[in-house]
This record gives structure tokens, C-alpha cells and sequence, in this order.
């Protein structure tokens, strides 16, 4: 229940009744371990395995405890005398498998993970192989990991957008698949015909691998190579539909390859591409379908999913009736996907309250860009797992951090500001308990997004509403959870921003922020400065040219990550990334200031943890890790550290 002092004062008269009780101990060290108190949890749990040496569940906590402490070689050794007193000790594996990747070794970690899920399949279990998996870069095909990685990405067991680096590995590994893209890296950007692009048995191969289908329907493709076989492709599948005529011809398994990428068009806002005469056909074809659907004629299942791969079909004057229609299964989850969902986000929005007026002229030309392009389209979120109130949840991520770990019994309100298409919020409300969540943001449109999504996972703690974040001191309402991630920095003023959610936070209350870092986003800075040169717009028409010029250009060395970034590949993250109407840096040191100048305890960084290693490596010093000042110049030293943002969390000092 997360009343840790009561819990230790049981324990504590447990341990005076019976001082050689070894279960009780471990039980202390774990309420040490959850405070925070590492040196005295390991203690507890020395006495336990003092009591009884061959105490498996001891010997993983304490494990875990000097994992906390960053003494990796010691936990290491912890687990694996856990592991020989109980071989299918699945809470041992998770832990050796989370020691392994930490030390930048996700290959071992992945191995170890699999045989975690081989004894018992937990949700904890499936968390850590995304986040193994996340790091690793495949050079051999493995049926066990491929197999996996299915189930990861559907069921899903983490974010999709997360699998997707080491999926497209996989996928490329499969020979047939690697010299199709090999084919069209070679010849693009000249459209190769389907024989020429897909041989004698390429398109079956598509169809029939599992995972190149199932990536297809859950993130938006972030590769060049991939992203150039598949843009042909829908070239191939278009000259396909439009050659075909009769409503009952027989496209066998391909269907459902053309089907997963018509998804994938629309997944990625139809970023890909295309020619002149492309464009007018796929519009003719547009036509066609319009036409036959008004007059009530049948049609070719590859119509639609054809169309569907350059506009979206609720554009349709008669989409409606698609619907009508009984269509094969891969047809039907297009039109799922692109006809029934935009119409229940079109009557979704006038069910969104509006909390403030929005009149600051920035916040204008950011409600613009959202309304156009919500950010991001995701499709799945990570599964909900255990909840944990707010402090246990803290002290789990932070447990050398020093702050009031007080709990607040009962429900706690928690804002999000800025919450886009419904992402944050959602995995917010899933993971904290008692978690009354108001989700702010300026975009209808993303709003709307987000409440399907919502609806859809059955969740009721969570309000919508549209509102200027700059504002929301109006409301007379104060929180004990505030998090903005990748907001704030769109602001005209973001330390102003900040200021106004400060003043909504409660004493002792936690805040969770995300910046760009001036550093990290030197690539950024000088593609932007290109773009601006070029008089590119921000249109998806412009947006297109422009990404197909910069690749032309190859000049890695200028644009760095600016290409690599995931958010390169779709219409909506592409804008963000470099046409935002709106971008201000931040350095570590500015952050400091501010945080001093409010009141605010700096607790940690959300990073990954082979980058908290390294770091404790450089500053042995700093075991918590929260010294900004040092964190400085290890962000000086390994410059793309932050490239995504700064993410951290403070808490409000009384």
C-alpha cells in the first residue's frame, strides 16, 4: 500500500519476538530498498542470508540493491547464487538480464530474458525484453527472437516504436526481403516495374513473413533503404489495382502485404515519395472508387487498399458506404483503420470542454500545427503492468535521489499539460495508482485522438479538455503530480510556462519535464537553418520535397541525427522535428538556475541505463546522480546524450 513506516514497525516487532527470523528481515530490507535506505535494505538482507544461506529471494534483493548502488559485479554475483539455489528463479533472470544491459551487452541480456518467458511469460518479463531488445542491432537472423518480436509488437508487450530499429534488422536478414531492398536502393529513384522490384517469389515472401506485416501495422518504418523498397512497391501495387477490373480477382496472399502497407501510409501521413504521374493515377483511381461506390457496383478489394496508400479513405465523399461491404479480413482492417476511427474522432470533438481561451499568438500557430498534424499517430501503448503509487513508483527510479518520500494515501490529481494525441497521459494513468488525471492540450484534434484511444482501453480516470497550459492558474486548481514532456519549449517564454505550472504544484508535489537540449540538437539547428534557406513550407507536400532533397544531399556529417531520428519518418514527427513554428533550446546549467530560483529538488533523469552507468563511471562521486553541473559536462563530453530531450523529474521543496 506504500505505507512503508508502518510496514517497518510490524516487521520490527516481528524481528523482537523472533530475532532469527530470516523472512522478516528480507521484508525489512525490502522497506529499506523502497525508501531508499540501501545500506541498511542490504544489511537486512546480509541478516537473513546469515540465518539461511541458501534463501534464493534474499539473495536477488540484495542483488537489486547493489544494482541501486551501481555495484554491478556484486549484483551480478547476487542473482547467479540465486539462480544455483533455483535455476527457473524467473525474478533472478529479469534481474540479470536488466544487469546485462545495463553494462551494453543486450544480446546476453535478450538470451537471459527469453529464458525468463520460457518459465513464466509476466508482464515484467515482457518489459524487459523491449527494453533489451531496444538496444540490440541484429547481424544473424534468430527464429526465437523473430518469433518473439511478433508477440512484442502485437499483443504488444512495450511501445512498438521502440522495436522497430531491431525489427527492420530482422527483416532485412530474410534474404528474399534484403535483395528486393536491395534492388530499389540500387535503381531509386527510378520506379522499378513489380517483376523487376520483386522477382519470381519476392511478393509471396512479403506476404508471408510475419513480422515485415506486423511492423507494417504498428510504427511508422525509420529506415531509408526499407522506406525506398516500399515506396516501389506501392508504385507496383497501384499499377496493379488499376490494371484490375473484375471485383473477383484472385490477388491471393498479397493482399495482405498491400494491406499492412496501405496501413503503413497511413501510420506515416503518407510521407513517402511519389511522382507526378504517380500522384494523378492514384487520384484517378481515387475517382474510380468514388464513382463505383456511389452507383453501388462492386469493386476490386485492391481498390480501396490501393487508394489507401496515398490518401486516406475517409477523404472519400462516399466512404460510408465501404462499410456496407463484406471484404476480406486485411481490407477490412483498412478501412477499420482509416474510415470507422477518423469518424469517431470527427464526433469526439465537440465533446471536448474548453477550460481557457487560447490568445497568446504562438499558441495560435502551435494550436495550428496540432490541428493539422496530432502528434504522434501511435497504435499501441506499452501494457499497464503493476501500479504504484507516485513515492514507491520515485523511490524505485530514484532510490540514491534525496527527497520527502511521504506518501498521500488515497487518490492523488495529476496533470499532464500538453498531452497530445493521449500517449502520455494513458501510460501515465495505467502505472500510477489512484491517479485522477486532467489532460490538457491545444489541440482538438489531438484531444480527440487521445479520448478514442482512451475509450478504447476502457479507461475512466482520465479528462479531456482544451486549454492554454499559460492559463490554467485560472482554474483555481492545484495538483500533486504535474508532468509536461516536450511542451514547455514550444512556448514564446518556456521559463514563464514553467513558472505558471510551478505555481499549480503542491507542496512536496512531483513534476515531471521534458526539454530540448542546446547541445544535443546542434544537427537540428543547422537542418533547420537549410530548410529556412530553401523556403521550404510546412505542408505535406513540402515536407516531402524537402526530405527527399536533404537525402539526395547525404551530408551526414551536416545533418547528423537529424536523419536517423525516428521522427525523419512520418509526415507529423518530420514537422515537429524541423518545421516547428516554435523551438527553444536549453542548456543544463539554465535548468540548474531555474530549479534554485523555485524551490525545485532535482531527482533524477529518465534515461537509459547504460547511459546512467557510464556517467556514475566518469562521476563516481555523484551516486545518485543528480548533479546537473556534472551532468553538463558529460553531456559536453558525449554531445548526443539528450538528442531526444531532457526528461526528468523534481519535486517542489516546502
Amino acid at each position: 500500500m506504500g505505507r512503508l513506516d508502518e510496514a517497518g514497525e510490524s516487521l520490527r516487532r516481528a524481528l523482537k519476538i523472533k530475532p532469527d527470523y530470516a523472512d522478516a528481515h528480507n521484508n525489512m530490507g525490502t522497506v529499506y530498498h523502497s525508501m531508499g535506505r540501501l545500506d541498511e535494505a542490504a544489511l537486512s538482507y546480509r541478516r537473513a542470508l546469515e540465518i539461511k544461506p541458501d534463501f534464493a529471494l534474499a539473495h536477488n534483493n540484495i542483488g537489486t540493491v547493489y544494482h541501486s548502488m551501481d555495484r554491478l559485479d556484486e549484483a551480478e554475483k547476487s542473482c547467479r547464487l540465486a539462480l544455483e539455489i533455483n535455476p527457473d528463479f524467473g525474478d533472478a533472470l529479469n534481474n540479470l538480464a536488466l544487469l546485462h544491459n545495463a553494462q551494453g551487452k543486450p544480446m546476453l541480456a535478450l538470451n537471459i530474458i527469453l529464458q525468463s518467458l520460457q518459465i513464466k511469460e509476466t508482464a515484467e518479463a515482457k518489459g524487459i525484453f523491449v527494453a533489451c531488445a531496444k538496444a540490440l542491432r541484429c547481424t544473424q537472423d534468430d527464429s526465437e527472437i523473430r518469433h518473439a518480436m511478433v508477440r512484442a509488437l502485437t499483443e504488444p508487450w512495450g511501445r512498438p516504436s521502440e522495436l522497430v530499429r531491431v525489427s527492420i534488422d530482422l527483416v532485412r536478414l530474410n534474404p528474399d526481403i534484403g535483395v528486393c531492398v536491395a534492388r530499389a536502393t540500387e535503381a531509386w529513384p527510378v520506379r522499378l516495374s513489380a517483376k523487376d522490384l520483386f522477382g519470381v517469389y519476392g511478393l509471396t515472401t512479403l506476404a508471408s513473413d510475419p513480422l515485415l506485416c506486423t511492423l507494417l501495422t504498428s510504427a511508422p518504418i525509420s529506415d531509408i533503404e526499407l522506406e525506398h523498397f516500399l515506396t516501389m512497391a506501392r508504385h507496383a501495387m497501384l499499377d496493379a489495382a488499376t490494371l484490375m477490373t473484375d471485383s473477383e480477382a484472385d490477388i491471393g496472399a498479397t493482399l495482405r502485404f498491400y494491406s499492412a502497407l496501405a496501413q503503413q501510409c497511413f501510420i506515416n501521413e503518407y510521407v513517402f515519395s511519389h511522382t507526378d504521374d504517380e500522384i494523378q493515377k492514384a487520384g484517378e483511381l481515387q475517382h474510380s472508387l468514388d464513382a463505383a461506390l456511389d452507383a453501388g457496383t462492386q469493386v476490386p478489394a485492391l481498390w480501396p487498399v490501393a487508394v489507401a496508400a496515398y490518401f486516406p479513405l475517409c477523404g472519400l465523399s462516399q466512404a460510408a458506404r465501404l462499410l456496407d461491404t463484406q471484404w476480406p479480413e486485411e481490407v477490412a482492417a483498412v478501412l477499420e483503420q482509416q474510415v470507422r476511427e477518423p469518424a469517431e474522432e470527427q464526433q469526439l470533438h465537440t465533446t471536448i470542454p474548453r477550460l481557457t481561451n487560447i490568445e497568446d499568438e504562438v499558441s495560435l500557430l502551435v494550436q495550428n500545427q496540432y490541428e493539422e498534424n496530432p502528434y504522434p499517430r501511435w497504435i499501441k501503448v506499452a501494457p499497464a503492468g503493476k501500479t504504484k503509487n507516485i513515492v514507491e513508483y520515485l523511490c524505485h527510479k530514484f532510490p540514491l535521489a534525496s527527497f520527502n518520500r511521504q506518501s498521500k494515501h488515497g487518490n492523488i490529481d495529476l496533470l499532464v499539460a500538453g498531452c497530445g494525441t493521449g500517449q502520455h497521459s494513458i501510460g501515465t494513468a495505467q502505472h500510477l495508482q489512484n491517479a485522477q488525471v486532467l489532460a490538457v492540450d491545444l489541440s482538438i484534434s489531438s484531444l480527440s485522438y487521445a479520448k478514442r484511444k482512451t475509450r478504447e482501453l476502457g479507461l475512466t480516470t482520465i479528462e479531456y479538455a482544451q486549454a492554454d497550459l499559460q492559463k490554467l492558474g485560472s482554474l483555481g486548481r492545484n495538483f500533486d503530480v504535474i508532468e509536461s514532456v516536450g511542451v514547455l519549449h514550444h512556448l514564446a517564454d518556456p521559463w514563464a510556462g514553467w513558472r505558471v505550472l510551478v505555481s499549480l504544484l503542491r507542496p512536496n508535489g512531483f513534476m515531471r519535464l521534458g526539454f530540448y537540449s542546446e547541445v544535443a540538437r546542434r544537427h537540428i539547428v543547422k537542418t533547420r537553418a537549410f530548410i529556412a534557406e530553401h523556403g521550404y513550407g510546412s505542408s505535406a507536400n513540402e515536407i516531402r520535397r524537402c526530405r527527399q532533397h536533404l537525402l539526395e544531399l547525404n551530408k551526414n556529417a551536416e545533418f547528423g541525427n537529424a536523419l536517423k531520428s525516428s521522427d525523419f519518418f512520418s509526415t507529423s514527427t518530420c514537422r515537429d522535428l524541423l518545421f516547428h513554428v516554435q523551438e527553444h533550446r536549453m542548456t543544463l546549467t539554465g535548468i540548474d538556475a531555474f530549479l534554485h530560483e523555485n524551490n525545485l529538488e532535482f531527482m533524477g533523469f529518465e534515461i537509459e541505463p547504460q547511459v546512467l552507468h557510464a556517467y556514475k563511471q566518469r562521476f563516481p562521486e555523484d551516486s545518485a546522480g543528480t548533479d546537473l553541473g556534472h551532468w553538463q559536462d558529460f553531456e559536453n563530453e558525449n554531445p548526443d546524450t539528450f538528442f531526444g530531450m531532457y526528461q526528468f523529474w523534481v519535486q517542489r521543496v516546502v
